[in-house]
């Protein structure tokens, strides 16, 4: 079957090659997979790496063998693959790790959802009595940032999303944020403040004034480093709030607590609801995933990108 494999010598870090069809084990489904869809982390973990490691965490298609208990045979699903095999014709994918799409919701939606609207997901649900609270949601026009600044409004949050670019406020806007920042050094960004919650992607120099920006009792999770630059913090900030506190999000540690089906569950019914906006901003045919996944890492885009196989 053909596959995408990594190989950081090449546009886009991915290259199709022929491998080997999966085999499923005795609590994996095995799927056809119609549609997948990029994220930077895995797109930087192609380029960082060795040539010829499988790829993809996000996937939809339809269910060619289920185990007892599982989804009938030929059912729409949509997927996590953990073990970042997805960029393939068929893959094996563990009963806990998928959900069965709903009328009402496309393939390339749900395909869009696992990484992205799961984190958004779950780093809304690290704060507290969010209910008219100031939430902040950097990098707010990626992928995970579109799906928070939605979600974050749906829970009755105050958003403030930041932004890079005066022509992305509009966007913004439409997701329902109730101001945008147009910032790149955090400066305007903890003039907005404070905030009860921080969803950051950013980890950077923006990240660390954001932080300082917290109420007493606020909360900044950080979900990415995409600067790469170091992190500042002053612990007398911290000992002054007696309870803010910054945590790391990881989605492999999250999903032990909460199975990816039911947050998966969660998410399609408010797609299927029309309650929640999925930012699909790029759709390309098979030939053409290396260039749309190159022009991602360029930022040439914002929001989800989706690949149909």
């Amino acid at each position: 079957m053909k596959a995408y494999l990594t190989d950081p010598n090449v546009p886009g870090g991915i290259r199709a090659q022929s491998v080997a069809e999966p085999v499923a084990e005795s609590q994996q489904a095995l799927l056809q997979v119609s549609h997948f869809s990029l994220n930077r982390g895995e797109l930087m973990f192609a380029q960082a790496g060795a040539a010829h490691r499988p790829i993809g965490w996000d996937i939809a298609g339809t269910v060619l063998h289920s185990p007892s208990g599982g989804p009938p045979v030929g059912s729409r699903v949509v997927a996590f693959s953990r073990a970042s095999q997805g960029w393939a014709e068929q893959v094996a994918i563990p009963l806990a790790d998928l959900a069965l799409i709903p009328e009402g919701v496309s393939p390339s939606q749900a395909a869009s959802l696992p990484v992205a609207a799961l984190t958004a997901l779950y780093s809304l649900e690290r704060g507290r009595c969010l209910l008219g609270s100031r939430v902040l949601v950097t990098g707010a026009t990626g992928g995970v940032g579109s799906f928070a600044v939605s979600l974050a409004g749906l829970m009755g949050c105050e958003v403030v999303a930041q932004v890079r670019r005066p022509d992305q406020v509009e966007g913004m806007r439409a997701l329902g944020a109730h101001q945008v920042v147009v910032d790149e050094d955090g400066e305007k960004v903890a003039e907005a403040g404070p905030y009860r919650l921080i969803v950051d992607g950013l980890g950077n120099r923006l990240t660390s004034r954001a932080i300082h920006a917290l109420s007493a009792d606020g909360i900044a999770v950080i979900y990415g480093a995409t600067d790469r630059q170091q992190l500042e913090l002053q612990p007398g900030f911290l000992l002054g709030t007696g309870t803010g506190r910054v945590e790391g999000f990881n989605l492999y540690r999250q999903s032990e607590i909460e199975s990816v089906t039911r947050g998966l569950q969660r998410l399609l019914k408010l797609v299927a609801q029309g309650r929640l906006q999925v930012p699909l901003e790029q759709e390309v045919d098979w030939d053409q995933a290396p260039q749309l996944a190159q022009d991602l890492l360029d930022r040439k885009f914002a929001g989800k990108a989706v690949v149909k196989v």
